[in-house]
């Protein structure tokens, strides 16, 4: 499963503000991004870190569709 969920920092932890569907004790994997910035850019500089790639991977798409 995987989705975007809103969380409030308080009291030294992250608290979704909508329920989440996982069994207690359960590990995930949680990726910061404040609300301040903009999703897509965000999940695209997340991607580019997470696959080692130093070119953008939409701009390239971009280009090889021309």
């Amino acid at each position: 499963m995987s989705r975007v969920v809103e969380a409030v920092y308080e009291d030294g932890a992250l608290k979704p503000l909508e329920r989440l569907d996982l069994k207690e004790g359960e590990r995930v994997k949680v990726i910061i991004i404040r609300s301040s910035r903009g999703l897509c850019e965000a999940v695209r500089r997340i991607s580019m870190e997470y696959h080692n790639v130093k070119e953008d991977p939409l701009k390239v798409l971009l280009e090889g569709r021309r």
